[in-house]
């Protein structure tokens, strides 16, 4: 980008934007069953038995908030009875990007090095494989951060993987191929419950941001209600053919520029833009005018001189002239702008002196592009 009058111009390297790329991962949203017209589950996570039994709104009890989800690694009367979690993602990983995998997790048995997190391009609920023979893709036990033998407690599981760019859905559970064959030590209980709460797959590129579509894609996904009988004649349904799945976007690298208008582009101590900024600013506006802009944010400053609210109300006002002027040449939604005035409370210069008052008093356009 090329502007040729005395603005600064800053590339910004690091800014992060990163957002969980699953659904309802502290559990919170609760999904209303078809069958029994309550609150039976979680939004956005199928578990493959009862969800009555697997999800947890015992006060006190889970991580964070009041609700958490709980899976049966095995049961002391059934042999290889297991249960497992899925959600689908928003977003399509990157293929060769990085991204960490975060949740909690407690059982009072020892089995935790046998938990697993299982990523595929297909729905769980239609896997052709016996279920124990599954390979996951990480166990807890390779996790950078793994939960400690003999604690009961709430335990945080931290786990860095390289995407190979096919993952659409996740699932937890036992993916031992030994059975558990002991006893629960609990009276008339026959599960070996482990506990999951606060669950976030983010991308550690900070560019990397979730993808445009993933509103309509979690829409879709709370839209899902089979739970109970209701999901076992799914599954009957379209066991011969599974439905396709789902076409989500993929995340998007955002590089972030930023523009520096100094003082001299305005009428003194007004918000009105003098004819000094006109060119620079209708330069900038054809130069993104073919750009995928998420967003502008635009920030108006002043030096410390003046009363607070008089530099606060020239603050915004700043703002909002070059807000109006460049989007009368872009058009963007309503949305895709955003301005604020900051006074002087941010300063990049001395303001005991003329030329740091100068630097202060600015607006600076932050530019967001998908790549």
């Amino acid at each position: 980008m090329k502007v040729f009058l005395p603005i600064f111009f800053i590339s910004i390297s690091e800014f992060s934007l990163s957002q969980n790329l699953l659904v309802n991962g502290n559990f919170e949203d609760e999904n209303t069953c078809t069958e029994y017209h309550v609150n039976c589950s979680p939004e956005g996570w199928v578990t493959t038995s009862d969800a009555f039994n697997n999800f947890y709104k015992t006060p006190g009890f889970a991580h964070w908030g009041q609700h958490c989800v709980t899976i049966s690694a095995g049961n002391s009367k059934k042999q290889f009875s297991r249960t497992y979690v899925r959600a689908q993602l928003l977003c399509h990983l990157r293929k060769g990007n990085k991204y960490k995998l975060e949740f909690y997790v407690r059982s009072r048995y020892d089995l935790l090095d046998s938990i697993g997190i299982y990523f595929t391009s297909y729905d769980f609920l239609f896997e052709k494989q016996v279920r124990y023979k599954i390979t996951p893709t990480v166990f807890l036990a390779d996790a950078q951060l793994r939960p400690q033998p003999g604690d009961t407690n709430w335990q945080k599981v931290s786990i860095t993987f390289i995407a190979s760019g096919s993952e659409l859905y996740l699932t937890l559970g036992n993916f031992s191929k030994k059975d558990i064959t002991s006893s629960t030590s609990i009276t008339s209980e026959n599960n070996f419950f482990v506990f999951f709460d606060d669950i976030s797959l983010v991308p550690e590129e900070a560019r990397e941001k979730i993808c445009r579509s993933w509103q309509s894609t979690k829409e879709e996904i709370y839209s899902f209600h089979e739970r109970h009988q209701f999901l076992d004649l799914y599954i009957k349904r379209h066991a011969g053919s599974p439905p396709e799945s789902p076409e989500i976007g993929e995340t998007t690298i955002q590089k972030i520029d930023s523009v520096v208008l100094p003082d001299i582009f305005f009428e003194v101590d007004r918000s009105t833009l003098s004819s000094k900024s006109f060119y620079v600013l209708d330069s900038l506006s054809r130069t993104l005018k073919g750009s995928q802009i998420d967003s502008l944010v635009i920030e108006g400053h002043t030096d410390n001189t003046g009363t607070d609210e008089h530099n606060q109300k020239l603050s915004v006002e700043r703002g909002l002239a070059v807000a109006d002027y460049i989007n009368k040449i872009l058009m963007l939604k309503k949305d895709a702008v955003v301005t604020r005035g900051w006074g002087g409370q941010k300063p990049v210069a001395d303001n005991q002196t003329a030329a740091g008052r100068q630097r202060n008093r600015r607006v600076e356009i932050f530019i967001y592009i998908r790549q």
